[in-house]
């Protein structure tokens, strides 16, 4: 069977040979956002985000992208037990002995996105299917399938984790699968909340630090439309998000919410990869402008 996923990537690897970074992420950027960029000045959010790509080579970029060095530099910042319990490393899948596994935990790649596995029940995970994925990914970089450059040195592990059953909206009912905090200049400003109905159904809202629902969408997203309680631990994100900014004009400090407590996840420096879809477009220009350092 032909992987049309494998050869698009080593087309993707070819062309950085002939196709310099900045020239692929400006051509990106139109056909995504519709409007050309100018990355010598930029004044809007995703402008920003791309120069970043193209002109910042901050070694700490990797290790914060990295989800295994980042524990290290999280943990000096806010201590460990805001992490997500640790249940092992591994540099490739054979080395996984799932009968020492617990019955529910989350299997994902430490140098991508998008390689996430969550078992709820070992007894029904497909182990073939888990690793024809996971062998894929460990051997894709993620620099070459969209030229974030601070991916492009990491080396690629697996992690695995205690699964977490995720906080409940008490009003909606609604599950919040993601807190994803926007910080500029470090403080955080907006936080972008993703929720799952009980049919499944996905939804965004973002607040500002007030928790007042703001007039503005990313990536297309709809808001819930059931309003949403501030959660129990909303004053420990806000606290926890100051003291990980890393003082960079821009970062993105991910959680996750269980019912009575908060676990980070990630730190995002590039998101979307300079290509986030902001509604209204305005937005754009005004989260560029509390970047103001760039």
């Amino acid at each position: 069977m032909i992987d049309y996923n494998y050869f698009e990537y080593q087309a993707k690897i070819i062309r950085t040979k002939f196709v310099s970074d900045k020239t692929y992420l400006t051509k990106r950027f139109i056909c995504k956002l519709g409007y050309t960029p100018n990355f010598c000045s930029p004044k809007s959010f995703n402008e920003k985000v791309t120069a970043r790509m193209i002109f910042e080579r901050s070694p700490l970029f990797t290790k914060l992208a990295d989800k295994c060095a980042v524990r290290e530099l999280v943990s000096a910042k806010i201590g460990d037990s805001y992490f997500v319990p640790l249940i092992g490393i591994y540099k490739c899948f054979d080395e996984i002995d799932f009968e020492q596994l617990p019955n529910q935990f989350v299997l994902k790649c430490t140098h991508d996105s998008g390689s996430a596995m969550i078992c709820r029940d070992k007894s029904k995970f497909d182990v073939a299917a888990a690793s024809a994925k996971i062998k894929n990914h460990l051997k894709m970089n993620m620099y070459f399938r969209k030229r974030e450059w601070h991916y492009k040195d990491i080396c690629p592990k697996i992690l695995i984790e205690k699964y977490v059953d995720l906080y409940i909206d008490p009003k909606s009912q609604s599950t919040i699968t993601t807190c994803r905090v926007h910080c500029f200049e470090g403080k955080p400003a907006y936080l972008e909340i993703d929720v799952q109905d009980s049919e499944g159904k996905d939804y965004s809202n973002m607040y500002d630090t007030e928790w007042e629902l703001q007039p503005f969408r990313v990536d297309l997203k709809e808001n819930s439309p059931i309003a949403l309680a501030k959660p129990q631990q909303f004053k420990d994100i806000i606290e926890l998000s100051e003291k990980l900014c890393f003082s960079y004009g821009y970062s993105r400090i991910d959680f996750l919410l269980s019912r009575d407590h908060v676990y980070f996840s990630e730190i995002t420096l590039t998101p979307n990869a300079g290509r986030m879809v902001i509604t209204p477009m305005e937005w754009d220009l005004k989260l560029g402008s509390l970047w103001l350092s760039y």
